[in-house]
């Protein structure tokens, strides 16, 4: 709909207002570098980045963030995103360092750049689709550790592609507990494209390493 702008994405607080939705994820930290600031990226809804920063400031979407809350609608952040991102953890220790780093930009702790001001997010959901799949157990058990100390309930999601193993999340899975799985089936060889081709689509036997609490 590029030429009707009617049928253009909405901010977000525009698919808040029904019970249409129980989660929304915001897309994408797109950069974790461990010796820098988080990059996001929203697709032009948010521009404006802290002074010598490349981090955004989107005091709008953190207002859109707390009125969908109140509306009882979670919101989550995305990690990763698709190829065109260089994002990677070389260790533990930069697992570690991102969890602490998204406890304070995001969620209960204190940072002098929050992109979204005083919202407190509701989770994560790591959507990992390059790079290595180092560290990232080592920073669920780290985010977990902030979260089971708060009063607010949090949610971790993975979103693996339907390939197994999945080369980013499989070794992640087994190890570190999530709440939910978004199965990628739209992008790859096992997707609804190749339904009947009973060596690529298989939908009634998900992979043994997904568990959720």
């Amino acid at each position: 709909h590029l030429n009707d702008e009617a049928n253009w994405e909405k901010d977000l607080a525009e698919y808040c207002n029904d019970n249409t939705f129980d989660i929304i994820n915001l897309s994408f930290v797109t950069n974790y570098k461990i010796s820098g600031l988080l990059v996001l990226n929203h697709a032009g809804y948010c521009e404006t980045k802290f002074n010598g920063t490349n981090t955004l400031m989107c005091p709008d979407i953190g207002a859109d963030i707390k009125m969908c809350q109140a509306k009882g609608t979670k919101i989550v952040l995305s990690l990763g995103g698709g190829g065109i991102y260089t994002y990677r953890l070389s260790n533990d220790a930069d697992g570690k360092t991102l969890a602490d780093t998204l406890w304070n930009m995001f969620f209960g702790g204190s940072h002098d750049y929050r992109p979204y001001g005083d919202a407190v997010l509701d989770g994560v959901v790591l959507d990992i689709e390059s790079g290595e799949h180092t560290g990232y157990a080592a920073f669920i058990l780290q985010l977990r550790i902030h979260f089971d100390r708060a009063s607010k309930q949090y949610i971790i999601s993975a979103a693996p592609q339907c390939v197994y193993p999945d080369y980013n999340l499989d070794s992640t899975l087994p190890k570190a507990w999530i709440d939910n799985s978004y199965m990628q089936i739209y992008n790859n060889l096992c997707s609804l494209a190749s339904i009947d081709n009973q060596w690529n689509f298989d939908y009634k036997n998900p992979p043994a390493g997904l568990r959720a609490r």
